[in-house]
């Protein structure tokens, strides 16, 4: 190794980890400790560190800063539901000085576990991963995932069914929560046949679990009615089909409220609705889950809203934390798995003093 190439990667773990050992660092690098010694000497002769006995720390005076840690991080999408959590990655990457290397699996476990290899190989300090699907579904990732040396977060993908030797970090949303927060909307706006549709995807699940704890607790004797909508990929006919069955069904159980994932499908929804002479909101209240384009539906529909940019931000922030704290606590830094908890904006689908 070059003697620059050592400069440098001193630097880069004092600013990682605050300081380092003469000791450790010489046999890491195997190097004699007479020249890492040397190489702290002509460091901080530059201004750039401050030796102490046995290695050396951060200057106290401030300096400029330079890139501190790269991360990995990988996303089933660029398009749908991700781009609010990347554009909150971003956003905190750059306040950490850390540079983000984004990889995009569309939805392939063997894509996304080649994907995370690779960005291993090339020796990023940390991992922040939303697996294409949950653990029940695909254990091969999250298992890549515990495997792996650098700090690794899980994004956006529950960690409850997998087993306790799987230590990793998440950050997500609450979704069940979700689901809460919209049936409690509409039972405290008089509606008491409240049904679900979603389109099957990783937030489906939970939404239903929330769904059916909510009604359960909120309309106790009340059964669920669980609606499927077309999946984005099947042909249009299919898709329209699908929504004229969601109304059909809810004119035929009298449904008076409904929550609908995704956005676009709650737009097809309300349209179908009010061209069959359902009034929206007062025979039918729609509350729609993700809040992407539901603001734009002629009736603006009332949505939660996942907080995608807070997502991403606190799991690049938890992952920044692991890499730079996780030589400074005896053990290293407690794996934390935070819920983040949607919200409810209440628009005109719901509620007839907001409808045009």
């Amino acid at each position: 190794m070059l003697p620059s190439e050592r400069h440098q990667a001193i630097l880069r773990e004092i600013e990682l980890r605050g300081a380092l050992t003469v000791a450790d660092f010489a046999g890491r690098f195997q190097v004699s400790a007479m020249t890492i010694r040397r190489d702290l000497l002509e460091l901080e002769a530059e201004g750039l560190l401050e030796r102490v006995h046995g290695g050396a720390v951060r200057r106290r005076a401030p300096r400029n800063k330079g890139l501190i840690a790269t991360i990995g991080f990988i996303v089933p999408s660029a398009r749908y539901y991700f781009p609010g959590i990347i554009a909150g990655a971003k956003h905190a990457a750059a306040e950490l000085n850390a540079r983000l290397v984004l990889g995009i699996s569309d939805y392939s476990g063997e894509a996304e576990r080649h994907q995370i290899r690779r960005l291993l190989e090339r020796g990023v300090d940390g991992l922040v991963v939303t697996p294409s699907d949950p653990y029940r579904q695909d254990h091969a990732t999250y298992w890549l995932l515990a495997e792996a040396e650098p700090p690794t977060i899980v994004m956006e993908r529950s960690l409850v069914d997998a087993p306790s030797d799987i230590l990793l970090g998440a950050v997500r949303t609450d979704h069940a929560h979700g689901a809460k927060v919209a049936l409690r909307h509409l039972v405290d706006g008089g509606r008491s046949r409240i049904a679900l549709g979603v389109r099957r995807g990783p937030t489906a699940e939970p939404l239903r679990d929330g769904y059916r704890r909510a009604l359960a607790d909120l309309l106790p004797g009340v059964d669920p009615i669980e609606l499927e909508i077309a999946r984005v990929e099947r042909p249009a006919a299919e898709q329209r089909a699908s929504l004229a069955a969601v109304v059909d069904a809810c004119a035929a159980q009298r449904v008076d409220g409904l929550i609908v994932l995704p956005d676009e499908a709650a737009i097809g929804l309300v349209d179908l609705a009010v061209d069959r002479g359902i009034d929206v909101p007062r025979d039918l209240a729609v509350v729609a889950y993700d809040d992407e384009v539901a603001s734009l539906a002629e009736v603006p529909i009332t949505a939660v809203a996942p907080p995608k940019a807070d997502v991403g931000a606190m799991a690049v922030r938890a992952c920044f934390e692991r890499i730079t704290r996780g030589e400074r606590i005896l053990g290293g830094p407690a794996h934390a798995r935070i819920d983040l908890l949607p919200t409810l904006t209440v628009r005109g689908s719901s509620s007839a003093e907001t409808s045009l």
